[in-house]
């Protein structure tokens, strides 16, 4: 009790005066309940209602859909699909959609939990004080990160997190730690990577140019994921070379260009099944699948579930 003590007045020093602070515990309903483990998933809309605002946890979150700004402390970070942030303790910060137009959300899914419970979960492990205090250290220091998923690695944690919280099915809680785990090690993985890169010596105007112009390629495939997108059109758009664009292309979304069309029309398939009451081959057609089979391998290889398990699933 004396060590939680401590840990809030630490935490409590971060925060400024008047500033908004979410505490741990408003993230459950029922107040004074005790919640094992202290971990928290969820799949939210943003929207322009919440405010700027800090946390007394660590927050992992990561966008599933749609496009937006993040403004995290001084910074404003355009996100897309695939984006996954490391937020400390203390961090002031908000999301917002690129609109209000309700048929393109900024969807997210977010796993918080206290510090405390960071160095718990990694201490308990074979060289796990490496990465606790590593990460341990990015909180203390007040160091968000701001890394892309790949290959949909943290899309899948993320998906098997929220199945786990909210299903709860027996032995949740020991899989749900298992999960946040590797999403932890993730977090370090990349944070690790990118630290060792060397840094390029392109010209920082060219650089911002040609980020803000794959950005919105980004957006484009994201909003018109079901059209018809080539690889040569998209090139010739930045005025590269094809295997220029998939070079470029991969480093910023973590996927090849047909993975991550893929990848859409599967987050608006998952979309679909929980928004309408449509016939699983009326929604595969209007995701732009024809083939039912391949949609099916498709959806499953993607989610770890058939479009009908999906739809029955706790949301």
């Amino acid at each position: 009790m004396r060590e939680r003590a401590e840990e809030s007045n630490k935490h409590q020093q971060k925060f400024s005066k008047g500033e908004r602070l979410l505490p741990f515990s408003s993230l459950f309903q029922t107040d004074g309940e005790s919640h094992e483990p202290p971990i928290f998933i969820n799949r939210v809309r943003e929207s322009f209602e919440l405010l700027m605002h800090a946390h007394d946890f660590i927050e992992i979150c990561m966008v599933t859909e749609g496009t937006g700004v993040h403004y995290i402390g001084k910074d404003q970070v355009p996100v897309s699909r695939g984006d996954l942030f490391f937020i400390p303790v203390g961090v002031s910060h908000v999301f917002r959609p690129k609109s209000a137009n309700k048929g393109r959300p900024l969807m997210m899914y977010n796993c918080t939990l206290p510090a405390r419970q960071m160095d718990k979960l990694l201490q308990a492990l074979p060289a796990g004080l490496q990465i606790a205090e590593a990460l341990q250290g990015l909180n203390d220091a007040g160091q968000w990160l701001h890394i892309r998923d790949r290959n949909e690695e943290g899309r899948h944690l993320f998906h098997k997190l929220h199945d786990e919280f909210t299903s709860r099915k027996p032995g949740y809680a020991a899989s749900l730690c298992a999960a946040t785990i590797e999403l932890l090690v993730l977090v370090y993985r990349r944070w690790l990577e990118d630290k060792q890169r060397p840094q390029p010596e392109e010209p920082p105007h060219q650089t911002t140019r040609a980020s803000a112009s794959l950005q919105h390629i980004i957006e484009q495939i994201d909003a018109e994921c079901t059209a018809e997108l080539h690889v040569a059109d998209m090139a010739a758009r930045l005025g590269i070379s094809e295997r220029h664009f998939q070079r470029s292309f991969k480093k910023a979304t973590g996927m090849t260009f047909l993975d991550y069309v893929q990848s859409a029309r599967i987050d608006l398939s998952c979309k679909l099944l929980l928004g309408s009451d449509d016939k699983i081959n009326e929604i595969a057609a209007r995701a732009g699948y024809s083939d039912m089979k391949f949609f099916h391998e498709l959806f499953k290889k993607k989610t770890g579930v058939t479009p009908r398990q999906y739809r029955l699933s706790p949301n």
